[in-house]
């Protein structure tokens, strides 16, 4: 078994070395990119595709310590990015936050133009109208609405403001 996964290790080695690429053209006269030519087919073109070569290593004349800014001790290489991402993250998180708070207090102002029990008051002429109680819940509920759009357009400018 470590034989044959010692085999199969080195024959793929050599695969990552370098690497044939067929275009054939199969019978239908389809064209074909492959890395083996299906049998009955045509190679138009064969290419040697060579690895990417891995970076090199750094050399010897590298600093002994790390070099820092003046007064901060921070590497000036690495910017400084987390405070941004954090209020960002923030800003984001309270967007969400606020567009399912707007969702919620329309879907309660829908809900709740339906009138209530006791909501309709009769007339003397056989009609009805809506009690001053059903104008008064409704009007409370369009305030949730105003005030969970006014804390989306908040969030939305905290969010800019991040950026």
């Amino acid at each position: 078994m470590l034989r044959l996964l010692l085999v199969a290790g080195l024959a793929l080695s050599g695969t990552v070395a370098a690497q044939t690429i067929y275009k054939v053209q199969t019978p239908d006269g389809s064209i074909l990119f492959t890395d083996a030519p299906p049998a009955g087919s045509k190679v138009l073109e064969e290419r040697e595709v060579k690895p990417v070569s891995k970076p090199a290593k750094a050399t010897g004349n590298a600093p002994s310590r790390p070099i820092t800014l003046p007064g901060t001790g921070r590497d000036p290489s690495v910017p400084v990015v987390a405070p941004r991402v954090n209020s960002l993250d923030t800003a984001m998180q309270e967007i969400a936050s606020a567009e399912t708070a707007v969702q919620v207090a329309k879907r309660r102002l829908e809900l709740g133009r339906e009138p209530q029990p006791g909501e309709r008051l009769g007339l003397a002429g056989g009609g009805t109208r809506l009690s001053p109680d059903y104008e008064a819940r409704v009007a409370s509920l369009e305030r949730e609405v105003a005030e969970a759009e006014a804390r989306l357009a908040k969030a939305y400018a905290a969010r800019n403001a991040a950026r």
